[in-house]
């Protein structure tokens, strides 16, 4: 589905609901939503059928749940209207995010609490299969967030966030699992942590189109870390470390970055920030902080990424964005309602929304729309073109 047509999809709650994207305004119009029995937690693509899988929940962030599983749908290009292709699969913890190989024979499914990692076969017809591995607790990290297959489809890497020090507990390090990958099977070759992992909050990758580098989105530390992937494996070390913040972090704010997209291209990278109140409250006020999407410009030689801006998202915990196929739109979702108070003590409430840029020639993001929800007691917990 990457070279076809795309809609936009975004998830609160149980709706799943799609829009058309119009690449000469930028903007979005609403075409329809489907109401699913869970939470939705993450989508994916088939990476050469009209099918999405999707991740299903009773629970969410600080909540285990009880009842979770996966679902393969097919999208009718003419209307954007996914229909269920066969019968849910059960998976046994809170599945956090999917994806498929090259080839779209294995969907790998993440789990955060307690990390973990899933294969399931994907069939001819796109549904999905029986469950090839699951992988034991013991070999999955701490606080997995995201499983990515290498461009060559010959390599693993379970992402793992790891857990900030707490009153009562010290850090718990976070690293990348990295499985060498034959056939549906995973075998364990090494884990990258980086001081042993602390200070090493890992969430999401992207690969550079060359395959030659991925970059990763260290949470905790509002870092991006640039690896070497050749063929002799991925770096131990990143080659680059980048703050995504475009100022000093203030007294009474906690950041942490989310997701990162590299453009088609190749020539420019996307990480989004979001602010969270280092003490919570009462009365939920967020402190002025960076609820953002970070803009690197890419070196073409040494792929060394360079922050060139930084652009509000009008909302508050960006948690996903995406990148359009054709490189020239992204859409960012506010996953939460808040009441942000800014540096001279105003504050304002700010609804669930997606947001619509126009990506220049220049990778820089230019304005064009919002889009406010009322449901403001749910989260809008994924977005994404398809």
């Amino acid at each position: 589905m990457k070279d076809s047509f795309q809609y936009l999809y975004a998830s609160i709650g149980t709706q799943f609901s799609w829009y058309l994207p119009d690449l000469t305004t930028h903007k979005l119009d609403f075409i329809s939503t489907k109401d699913f029995d869970s939470n939705i937690q993450y989508v994916w693509a088939h990476p050469k059928k009209d099918i999405v899988y999707l991740a299903l929940s009773d629970g969410g962030p600080g909540k285990k749940g009880s009842y979770h599983s996966i679902l393969a749908c097919s999208i009718d290009r003419n209307t954007g209207e996914p229909a269920i292709l066969g019968p849910k699969q059960r998976v046994p913890y809170r599945p956090i995010h999917l994806s498929t190989d090259e080839r779209g024979e294995n969907l790998f499914t993440a789990y955060n609490n307690p990390s973990s990692l899933s294969v399931h076969k994907i069939e001819a017809n796109g549904n999905i299969g029986d469950k090839r591995i699951q992988l034991s607790k013991e070999k999955a990290g701490i606080f997995g967030h995201q499983v990515r297959i290498t461009p060559d489809g010959k390599t693993a890497i379970l992402v793992c966030r790891g857990y900030d020090a707490t009153d009562n507990t010290s850090e718990q390090p976070g690293c990348l699992k990295i499985f060498d990958l034959t056939y549906g099977e995973l075998r364990e070759t090494k884990t990258i942590s980086p001081f042993g992992g602390l200070g090493f909050g890992a969430r999401h990758l992207d690969f550079h189109p060359s395959g030659h580098c991925f970059y990763l989105a260290i949470e905790r530390q509002s870092e991006l870390h640039t690896f070497k992937n050749a063929e002799e494996g991925i770096s131990d070390n990143p080659l680059f470390t980048t703050s995504t913040l475009s100022k000093p972090l203030q007294s009474g704010v906690r950041q942490a970055n989310s997701a990162v997209h590299v453009h088609p291209s190749g020539k420019f990278v996307y990480v989004s920030n979001r602010t969270y109140p280092a003490a919570p409250k009462n009365g939920g006020e967020i402190p002025n902080g960076e609820d953002s999407i970070a803009v690197f410009e890419v070196d073409e030689i040494s792929y060394e990424p360079s922050l060139i801006q930084s652009v509000d998202t009008l909302g508050s915990l960006p948690r996903t964005f995406s990148v359009h196929n054709s490189g020239e739109m992204l859409v960012a979702a506010n996953s939460e309602a808040a009441r942000k108070i800014n540096f001279k003590g105003k504050v304002t409430s700010l609804p669930l929304s997606l947001v619509c840029y126009k990506i220049e020639e220049n990778g820089r993001l230019t304005l064009k729309q919002q889009i406010s929800f009322r449901d403001n007691n749910k989260l809008l917990f994924w977005a994404g073109f398809l």
